[in-house]
C-alpha cells in the first residue's frame, strides 16, 4: 500500500511543477511585456517615428524640429508667386503678399504623440504614428495685403478706355475720334487664384482681366452731329483791350468741344480752371464791390455771361444750378442775363436735362463770341 502511495503523488508533483514553471514564464512575460512596454513609451525628448509636418520630423526633439521648421517658413516667405500676362512673369513674394505661415500650433500637437494617456495609450498613439501621420501648417492669406500688393505690381497692366470724342480741326471743323475699348486685372478672381495655392507647389497664375467699356461712342457723338442746333448767343467785345481779349479767348478755348453726358451738371470754374498768370491769364478791369478795378483774368464773365444766355435759350434741355449776377450792370448782355464767376467760390452751373449728349462750341472771332450748344431738344410734356 505504501509502494501505491508514492506512486500516485508523483505525478501531482510533477503537474505542480508544471504550473510553477508556467506561472514563471507567465510573470516573466508580462515582466518582459511591461519593461519593453516602458522601453517603447519611455520619452527622450523626441518626436514619434512617422510624423510628418511639411517634413519628416521623427526623432527629432522640438528645438531641432523648430530650428528645421523657422528654415522651411523663411525659405517659404520669400518664394515667388509668378503671375503671367502676355508670356511676361511678374513674380512676388509670399511674404510680400500677405502670407501668415504658422506651425507652432500643429508642432505642439505632434509632439505629444506618444505623450499622453497611459502606457497603453501612449503606445498605441506611438505605433499608428509608425505607419505615418501628417500634420499640417496654418497657412492663411490676407484679402486686404493681397489687393494692395497685387494694386501695387500690376496696376500698370491696366488700360483705361478712352471716350470717343470731337477734335477740333484748325478751321473750326469738327471729327470724331471714335472710343478705344479698355482692360482692368480683375483682382477679385486673382486673390482667388492665389489664395488656392499651396505654398509648397505654386503654379504660375495666368492674370485674368476684364473688359472696360468707354461711357461715350461714336454712336452718341454721330448722334449730337445729327442733332443740330439746340440754341447759340453772341456778343462783342472791344479787341483794342489786348489783355482782357486774350483771357476771353483762353477761356473759350476750355469750354470748346466740351461733351456733357444726360444728367451732367456742367461747372465753369472746373472746366476753365484756376485763372492765374501760369494759366496764361494776364489783368483786366474786373468789377469788385461797386467798382472796377484790374484783376487777373479780367473779361471771362463775359463767357460766362454768353454761356448763360445760351443755356437759357436752350430751356428745357438745359435748366440752371448755380448763376450769381454782377454787382453792377455789364454792358455786353442785356440787364440781369449776366453770369459772374470768381475761382473758386463764385460759379455757374447748369444741369443737361436732354436726356442726350450735348456738345458746347465756342467762337471768338475778331470781336465777338459766339456760344453754340448742339444736341436734341428735350421733347415738352
Amino acid at each position: 500500500m505504501e509502494e501505491n502511495a508514492g506512486t500516485d503523488i508523483l505525478p501531482l508533483l510533477n503537474l505542480l511543477k508544471r504550473h510553477k514553471i508556467l506561472l514563471m514564464i507567465s510573470i516573466l512575460t508580462l515582466l518582459l511585456g511591461a519593461f519593453t512596454l516602458i522601453l517603447y513609451t519611455w520619452d527622450r525628448g523626441q518626436i514619434a517615428e512617422g510624423v510628418v509636418l511639411e517634413i519628416p520630423l521623427g526623432q527629432l526633439s522640438i528645438q531641432e524640429a523648430q530650428s528645421k521648421l523657422e528654415q522651411l517658413k523663411h525659405e517659404i516667405s520669400k518664394r515667388p508667386v509668378h503671375f503671367i500676362s502676355d508670356k511676361k512673369s511678374f513674380p512676388i513674394s509670399m511674404e510680400e503678399l500677405g502670407l501668415t505661415y504658422n506651425y507652432q500650433e500643429p508642432l505642439q500637437q505632434a509632439y505629444l504623440i506618444g505623450r499622453e494617456g497611459n502606457f497603453f495609450n501612449k503606445a498605441i498613439s506611438k505605433f499608428r504614428a509608425s505607419w505615418g501621420i501628417t500634420f499640417r501648417p496654418n497657412c492663411q492669406w490676407s484679402d486686404q495685403v493681397l489687393k494692395a500688393t497685387l494694386t501695387k505690381h500690376l496696376a500698370d497692366l491696366n488700360i483705361p478706355a478712352e471716350d470717343a470724342h470731337f477734335l477740333i480741326n484748325p478751321d473750326k471743323t469738327m471729327q470724331i475720334v471714335p472710343e478705344k475699348i479698355g482692360k482692368q486685372v480683375d483682382f477679385d478672381s486673382l486673390i482667388a487664384s492665389v489664395k488656392k495655392q499651396s505654398p509648397n507647389h505654386v503654379n504660375p497664375i495666368p492674370i485674368p482681366f476684364q473688359t472696360v467699356k468707354p461711357a461715350i461712342t461714336k454712336i452718341d457723338l454721330q448722334n449730337v452731329k445729327e442733332n443740330g442746333l439746340l440754341s447759340n448767343y453772341t456778343t462783342s467785345f472791344d479787341p483794342n483791350l489786348k489783355e482782357r481779349t486774350l483771357n476771353i479767348k483762353l477761356a473759350a478755348k476750355a469750354i470748346d468741344g466740351m461733351l456733357l453726358k444726360p444728367g451732367e451738371v456742367f461747372s465753369f470754374n472746373e472746366t476753365v480752371g484756376p485763372r492765374t498768370a501760369e494759366a496764361g491769364y494776364q489783368e483786366a478791369m474786373i468789377i469788385e464791390g461797386s467798382t472796377f478795378v484790374p484783376g487777373l483774368g479780367g473779361g471771362i464773365c463775359q463767357v460766362s455771361s454768353t454761356l448763360y444766355n445760351a443755356v437759357r435759350l436752350a430751356s428745357p434741355s438745359l435748366s440752371v444750378v448755380e448763376r450769381t449776377r454782377h454787382s453792377l450792370p455789364v454792358t455786353y448782355v442785356p440787364p440781369g442775363q449776366d453770369a459772374t464767376v470768381a475761382y473758386p467760390n463764385l460759379d455757374f452751373k447748369f444741369r443737361n436735362d436732354s436726356g442726350s449728349y450735348l456738345l458746347i462750341r465756342s467762337y471768338v472771332n475778331y470781336n465777338t463770341l459766339n456760344l453754340s450748344i448742339y444736341g436734341k431738344a428735350k421733347t415738352q410734356t
